[in-house]
């Protein structure tokens, strides 16, 4: 996300128009700029000139310069002048000759120039009149401009409306506050340009870094850190793993279980005596592996939970200051022998040597890349012991305990030095320092087994053709790479076979020692053109089908290897604009899966290729795609230069979220984080985005694959001119060929960030550029993850609702966030009793900080305004739910306005919580749902009516790929006593995958004054297609209006319904028998006890209901939670109770 530092800020700013320049600023210049077509203009003020300065009206004036057009101009473009575009004075060059523009009106003399040919152009004024001069001769005169403008010289500029981006050089252009004389000006135009002029470029490459920030750098002084009223939790042990040393993992694989951990300090003795059979490890902790330190010493009562209250700060920061010792024991299998046994380790962080029965098996370095080990002659049948040290990152930092004092502090900070690790773990703004720093086997051990001929990392790409030029769909080829390494000293006759969905493929090959690929390609095969294929696509637009791949390596007809390995049938490709070799702006449709079939690399995101354009930075072609089947043009839509991905064909809606870290001490079984993904689904979204890699594991992209949720993946570098930078590119790049390698078959990855915020330096960009297109070449690479064919980040903190309709995260926005506090019950449990209130350290220490980049006191200051300010902890979060269902929806719905034109992408700030948090996210640590997770289900849901809260204008939007016709679009206003004051209905077509807007409603508000606006939409066939409530105030005063809402009773029945195989239903029926809106209705499934059951997945919550109106709402919970279940209800303005589960 954005730290706290800003981006290098663009060239250039306009003044207020409030006062004369002095007379004693005669001559601004020279300026010497070139522009290609496609880059962005220059813009500063005149020097000398104070803020707030203008040039008056009636003075005399000269501009005068040399142009040189580089292509001849298809329109009037202004090359340079003075003040701004609606009444500056300008130079222009055209099709047809030159012109003087000012105030809009052109003054057009002097023959048409040609391409490479410098010319001398010169306006002056007199006060009364302008004379057009061309190479020292006047060509034409009319009235001087009777307008001031700002004191800012403005060089190549665009976004000047009616005129053609200027492409070509300007030198020695001055500005004047006098007229000169003609022979003056012979003069000048008598010195031709110095050949040796540097110009300075209207579209820049990608700076590289210049500034940084190493966190906390000394020891926090204790009166700044947090304090609480409540004592420390006391430790509680769990029960430790008891079960087999070894777990079938597969065919030829076991999982390595039963590990014991202990502290290095603690051990006498080398790697050789641990891990032999007489060591004595008595004392030592039985390990929680895959898992942290910290995981494990929490769960032996060592800790107490550090999630609850401020119990983090009871956990010493010495635990990342030190090695770790892990052990276990272990028969080999049966089945192990007679083959070639490898230990494989899938995740250590950060270092570590290995040790099998007293000899050393080597090193490994970094948290994302696999450590291998081949153990042939090493591994005995029973007994054997291995034995691992762990050490943490090497530069750790300092923690900054968070506190209303203290503040949020910085952002990361030394940590960022060691590259691929959990940087996050030193402490973020929504996470306090992780005191182990997420160190120690956080990911799997396998014992592997295979004969000579083993298999690596298969490749599988899939591809549709397009059928006559148009996307068909119906046809997709497969293609399978089978990496073989001979691991005997002959060659060996290699038959790889390859079996998915009853398609069947073989191929022998002689392999010689060492290693090779064998490719399986639909030319050979015919097979592997699959008709009609069940394609994978994402959640929203279609089935997520996955297929089962069976890859096996035999030699001389005996099996040797298996892989087996999921993937989908799918195609990405990229709509964003790029700069050609020529210096155009080309906007175009890049299909990389394409290029890498053609052997061409077509875009170039060095730190060279990424340029500046008009609205952002754009990455470039290469000479080979300028002219690549890969790279086709595709019409401008007003999004250049933002990216729309496209997914089968089909323009993909990106609505999403970023996730920091998925659990802040790495706990990441499948059964702990399915339900996060599957919440992420029933919100709408369909993309989210792995932050600095912090999510870079096995279970993370099965999910994702399951749930049709694109992912934009990060590499483990952040934000530039903030963060230190990575030291050692070499480890990095191994870390990130292996991941590409690894996961490179997941369909839902999408495009892979270098660096958060920012381009990484330039040799690690190139490394990463080249090892995306060598090892994927399917997928875009760019360097960063804002501003280059994407939006800036932010805003972080509360805005106007309306403000996301009309300002904020405009085409592609990787990160734009807001408060969102959670719900009563998952707030309490997170914070002990005496902390809750009123705001204190606790909270602070649990992400809600006045300041820095989120800013609640924004958020605050806002409820006081439009709500009252809060009386007690329980109004203060019905008042925040309230704003957080309102602002949520208004982020996606603000997209949903502009989309396909302004707008293609827009996800949040973040949606996953590492931790109990109480800032940017829909969803809690415990699964638990708030006001902002149903404010965005609504807005992203398949279609949608809405209104625009700047302007009241209602559209429907249309996410699905069948176009609607028919649909009836009633829309009610209400006064918020319940009166109908208007009720009226609209017939709606709306095309596929577009938004049809519609009229604008008339509230009709006087200062004070509030309403109600219900939309509901019904399809041809009567079917409910959305409906959506607003409540709406003139002002601040209308929205106070809120808070004067009567109670309304609510009726509550709910009765269990059919249940599934794993999942239990409750159907929960609601009545509103009251007069009045009743708004906010918050449904909670609790047990016999009280206590909330989660996860539980709700059709709908925080339900506005109109007088007399009924609503049914569904909820989903694991089967055999319900026992004595109840259904608790409250709201803005419903009256609470609570009913029994019949």
């Amino acid at each position: 996300m954005k730290t706290r530092s800003k981006s290098v800020l663009a060239a250039g700013c306009a003044l207020a128009l409030l006062a004369p320049l002095t007379a004693s600023a005669q001559v601004w210049g020279p300026y010497n700029a070139e522009f290609p077509a496609g880059g962005d203009g220059l813009s500063r003020p005149l020097a000398g000139a104070a803020a707030g300065e203008t040039l008056p009206a009636g003075a005399p004036w000269s501009l005068s310069g040399w142009v040189r057009i580089s292509q001849v101009q298809s329109g009037q473009a202004l090359a340079a002048g003075i003040g701004d575009l609606a009444s500056g004075r300008f130079l222009a060059v055209g099709p047809d000759g030159f012109a003087v523009v000012t105030s809009g009106t052109e003054i057009k003399g002097g023959d048409a120039p040609l391409p490479g040919d410098w010319r001398f152009v010169a306006a002056v004024s007199d006060g009364a009149k302008v004379t057009l001069l061309v190479d020292g001769k006047a060509v034409a005169q009319g009235a001087a401009p009777a307008a001031a403008t700002s004191a800012m010289v403005a060089l190549g500029p665009r976004k000047a409306g009616g005129f053609t981006p200027f492409a070509g050089q300007v030198a020695g252009f001055r500005a004047e506050a006098r007229a000169l004389s003609e022979a003056e000006i012979r003069a000048l135009a008598a010195r031709k340009p110095d050949p040796l002029t540097v110009f300075e470029t209207g579209s820049p490459t990608w700076p590289v870094q210049v500034r940084q920030q190493a966190g906390q750098v000394t020891p926090q002084e204790a009166w700044t850190r947090p304090q609480g009223k409540d004592a420390i939790s006391a430790p509680v042990a769990k029960p430790a793993y008891a079960g087999p040393a070894l777990l079938e993992a597969g065919p030829g694989a076991w999982t390595l279980k039963r590990w014991s951990l202990v502290e290095a300090p603690k051990v006498v003795g080398e790697g050789a005596a641990i891990s032999s059979a007489g060591f004595d490890a008595k004392g030592w902790y039985a390990a929680s592996v895959p898992g942290t330190v910290l995981t494990t010493l929490v769960d032996r009562g060592v800790y107490p939970d550090p999630d609850y209250g401020l119990n983090n700060t009871a956990i010493p920061e010495s635990l990342n200051k030190q090695a770790w010792w892990y052990r276990t024991t272990f028969d080999a299998p049966a089945a192990v022998a007679g083959k070639r046994p490898r230990l494989t380790f899938k995740g250590v962080n950060y270092a570590a040597e290995v040790w099998l029965n007293g000899e050393k098996l080597g090193d490994m370095k970094g948290a994302f890349v696999r450590g291998r080990f081949e153990v042939a002659g090493k591994l005995k049948p029973t007994g054997n012991v291995l034995a691992v040290r762990v050490s943490p990152p090497p530069h750790p930092g300092l923690a900054h305990e968070e506190s209303l004092t203290a503040g949020v502090g910085e952002n990361g900070g030394m940590m960022a030095l060691d590259g691929p690790t959990f940087i996050a773990s030193e402490g973020w703004d929504w996470i306090p320092s992780v005191r182990d720093r997420n160190t120690g086997l956080w990911q799997d051990v396998v014992l592997e087994a295979s004969g000579d001929a083993r298999l690596g990392d298969p490749q599988v790409v899939t591809t549709l053709p397009p059928m006559a030029g148009k996307p068909d769909n119906s046809l997709a080829e497969i293609e399978i790479l089978a990496p073989v390494e001979n691991l005997s000293d002959r060659p060996v006759q290699a038959t790889v076979t390859a079996a998915f969905d009853g398609v069947r493929v073989s191929k022998t090959v002689a392999v010689q020692p060492g290693a090779s690929t064998v490719r399986l390609t639909p030319a050979e095969f015919p097979q592997l053109a699959v008709a009609n294929p069940r394609l994978w696509w994402p959640n929203g637009y279609g089935e997520q089908a996955l297929h089962d791949l069976i890859l096996t390596a035999s030699v001389d007809g005996q099996a040797s290897d298996e892989k087996r390995l999921r993937f989908g049938i799918r195609q990405v490709t990229y709509e964003l604009s790029v700069m050609n070799p020529a210096g155009h702006l080309r906007r175009v449709e890049v299909d990389f899966s394409k290029a890498r079939q053609l052997g061409q690399d077509v875009t170039d995101g060095s730190h060279a290729g990424i340029r500046k354009v008009v609205d952002g930075w754009a990455t470039s072609l290469t000479a080979q795609g300028d002219n690549s089947p890969a790279v086709r043009d595709v019409p401008e839509t007003g999004l250049a230069p933002h990216l729309v991905l496209k997914v089968n064909g089909v323009k993909i809606a990106a609505r999403g979220g970023n996730w920091g870290t998925d659990d802040w001490r790495k706990r990441i079984e499948r059964e702990r984080l399915e339900p996060y993904f599957r919440l992420h689904k029933e919100a709408g979204l369909n993309t989210i985005r792995n932050w600095v890699g912090q999510n870079t594991e096995e279970p993370f992209y099965d999910l994702a694959d399951e749930y049709g949720l694109l992912v934009l993946n990060d590499f483990w570098a952040s934000t530039q001119d903030y963060q230190l930078e990575p030291q050692d590119v070499p480890l990095f790049l191994a870390n990130a060929a292996d991941v590409i390698k690894r996961y490179r078959n997941h369909p839902s990855i999408v495009l892979w960030f270098g660096r958060n915020e920012g381009v990484p330096h330039p040799i690690l960009n190139v490394g990463l550029e080249a090892l995306v297109h060598d090892l994927d070449g399917t997928r875009w690479y760019t360097g960063s993850s804002n501003r280059v064919n994407l939006q800036n980040s932010g805003p972080y903190n509360y805005r106007e609702p309306e403000t996301y309709f009309t300002e904020h995260a405009k085409g592609f926005s990787v990160e734009v966030g807001t408060p969102s506090f959670p719900t009563l019950e998952a707030f309490s449990a997170a914070v002990p009793a005496p902390d809750r209130w009123p705001i204190s350290d606790t909270w602070a220490y649990h992400d809600w900080h006045p300041t820095g980049n989120g800013a609640t006191k924004s958020f605050t200051d806002a409820m006081a305004a439009k709500l009252g300010a809060p009386t007690s902890l329980e109004d203060f979060e019905r008042k925040a739910q309230l704003m957080n269902y309102e602002t949520h929806r208004a982020i996606f719905e603000g997209m949903n306005q502009e989309l396909w034109t302004r707008s293609s992408g827009r996800l949040l700030w973040m949606t996953q919580p590492a931790w109990p948090s109480t800032m940017w996210q829909i969803l809690s640590h415990d699964y638990d749902t708030h006001g902002a997770f149903y404010g965005t289900k609504a807005a992203a849901e398949p279609v949608h009516a809405q209104m625009s809260l700047a302007d009241h204008t209602l559209a429907v939007v249309n996410n699905t790929t069948t176009p609607i016709a028919g649909s009836r679009l009633r829309t009610r206003v209400l006064d918020l006593s319940g009166k109908v004051l208007s009720d009226q209905t609209d017939v709606v077509e709306a095309a596929a995958n577009a938004v049809a807007p519609g009229r604008t409603l008339d509230l009709g508000f006087k200062s004070g004054e509030a309403a109600v606006v219900r939309l509901d939409l019904t399809a041809a066939s009567g079917a409910v297609l959305s409906r959506n409530l607003y409540w709406v105030g003139a002002d601040d005063a209308g929205e106070r209006r809120l808070s004067q809402m009567a109670a309304q009773p609510v009726t509550l029945s709910a009765k269990s319904g059919k249940a599934a195989k794993d999942e239990a239903v409750v159907a929960v029926t609601l009545v509103n028998t009251g007069a009045a809106p009743a708004l906010n209705a918050k449904l909670t499934l609790v047990d016999a006890k009280g206590d909330r059951i989660l996860p539980a997945y709700y059709s709908d919550n925080y339900v506005s209901l109109l007088p007399g109106e009924t609503r049914t709402v569904e909820i989903r919970y694991p089967a055999g939670a319900g026992k004595g279940a109840k259904v608790a209800l409250r709201g803005w303005n419903v009256t609470p109770r609570t009913e029994a589960v019949r």
